[in-house]
């Protein structure tokens, strides 16, 4: 089973974004970075985009930039932009199925799954893009690397 990358790459392309003011960022330049395609990054931007967390320029010299700055961003709302749906899907199997488990167990396993993305986007909610970039600045500051990348250390403001 694959897993979904797509919430990791909204949030990668976001905090590329964030230095938007010193770069220009392009979907070609974040597809580079996230090492895909980049019509699946300007998918990405383009429900960003619907939800008001980021604005894109079409054209030469356009690219995209955050609508706020990353300290007023959380990663709910990200998480809620991509309008994923349920984290996990249980097959619910109708009472005419012949094993007593399998007709029993989805309902229950709803409740719990739900219970515990309620937490998890209840603990999303209290992080911020600048939380995040700032943990990988200091990440790439420890490696020696963050140098080079524009306003190393900070998020746009």
């Amino acid at each position: 089973m694959a897993a979904n990358t797509r919430f990791a790459v909204a949030i990668h392309a976001m905090g590329m974004l964030a230095f938007g003011d010193e770069l220009n960022v392009t979907s070609d330049d974040i597809a580079r970075s996230v090492r895909t395609n980049p019509v699946v990054v300007r998918r990405l931007l383009a429900q960003l985009t619907r939800q008001g967390l980021v604005m894109v320029k079409l054209g030469a010299g356009g690219g995209a930039r955050l609508t706020r700055p990353p300290e007023q961003i959380a990663l709910s709302d990200i998480y809620l932009a991509l309008g994923e749906g349920p984290i996990f899907q249980v097959p619910l199997l109708d009472e005419t199925h012949d094993c007593a488990v399998g007709r029993n167990v989805g309902p229950v396993l709803n409740a719990v799954l739900l219970r515990a993305e309620k937490g998890l986007l209840a603990e999303l909610q209290t992080i911020t893009l600048a939380d995040v970039i700032g943990k990988v600045m200091r990440r790439m500051k420890r490696q020696g690397c963050a140098r080079h990348v524009p306003g190393a250390g900070k998020a746009r403001k």
